[in-house]
């Protein structure tokens, strides 16, 4: 058996995120810390998937995140 699904398909919110979603996601894992991705959409009121959620975080907002050309290229 697997793992049960991250979130509810009916109402989640599918595309490119806000700078409002950014704030409200930043904040919350500055006071938090990156815990529990399934509580995070309940706890802000995020209307995105708990994987959303942590795929923003660790591909675009974490801190110390290195963007643009790779080194040599």
């Amino acid at each position: 058996m697997g793992r049960p699904p991250c979130c509810e398909k009916t109402g989640v919110k599918k595309g490119p995120w806000t700078p409002e979603e950014d704030i409200i996601l930043v904040s919350y894992i500055q006071e938090h810390g990156p815990g529990n991705w399934r509580n995070v959409p309940s706890n802000t009121g995020l209307l995105r998937c708990s994987k959303s959620c942590r795929l923003r975080w660790t591909n675009y907002l974490r801190p110390g995140i290195k963007r643009g050309n790779l080194p040599g290229t």
